[in-house]
């Protein structure tokens, strides 16, 4: 019993390590080969997406998988002509679905916590594709009209975020961080 409970730990230990190589290796690249990857991979990432929190488990979000070339270059206008969107794999569109956080939690589910609920799916469908050797890059910056037209949202589904994934056609820069001291307020 002493055993198998030195090696649980010793496992434990070893994800640990694992999650922080993980987190601390991923970076933005803004330069992919024009490869597909797989839909099994693609079910992966979204699999991983979905067992993020979410406030009172609603999922109050919808997510878009987009392969087509064409589609990825209207995704590429709407993001302000981030031209690179047009050749990664695969673009994941993050849509909080306001509707359904409402009818638990009222405005503050409808204006907040729809929202979260998308944006820790894509950490997690983010996560994902880094740790199955996948590059990608979050995408923020769009115009959310065009993004809804590009994808013909179902009324009341907002677009906050597309993660961009692929192969990489570059290696990225290691970007510095700021010192926790500037970050972290203990009270």
């Amino acid at each position: 019993m002493i055993i198998i409970s030195q090696l649980n730990w010793l496992y434990f230990l070893m994800l640990i390590m694992s999650f922080f190589d993980l987190i601390s290796s991923r970076h933005s690249v803004r330069a992919f080969k024009e490869q597909k990857i797989s839909d099994n991979v693609i079910e992966k990432i979204l699999t991983a997406a979905t067992r993020a929190s979410s406030a009172g488990n609603l999922q109050s979000y919808q997510i878009f998988v987009i392969t087509k070339k064409e589609d990825k270059k209207r995704l590429a206008v709407a993001a302000h002509g981030q031209n690179f969107i047009e050749n990664a794999s695969a673009v994941f569109v993050f849509c909080a679905d306001p509707v359904t956080s409402a009818r638990e939690y009222g405005k503050r589910g409808e204006d907040l916590y729809c929202i979260q609920d998308a944006t820790i799916a894509c950490s997690y469908a983010q996560l994902a594709a880094h740790s199955l050797g996948f590059a990608s890059i979050w995408i923020g910056s769009f115009i959310e009209e065009e993004v809804t037209r590009v994808l013909d949202l179902p009324s009341g589904l907002r677009a906050v975020a597309m993660l961009v994934v692929g192969i990489p056609a570059e290696k990225p820069e290691i970007t510095p961080r700021r010192p926790l001291s500037e970050i972290i307020r203990t009270l």
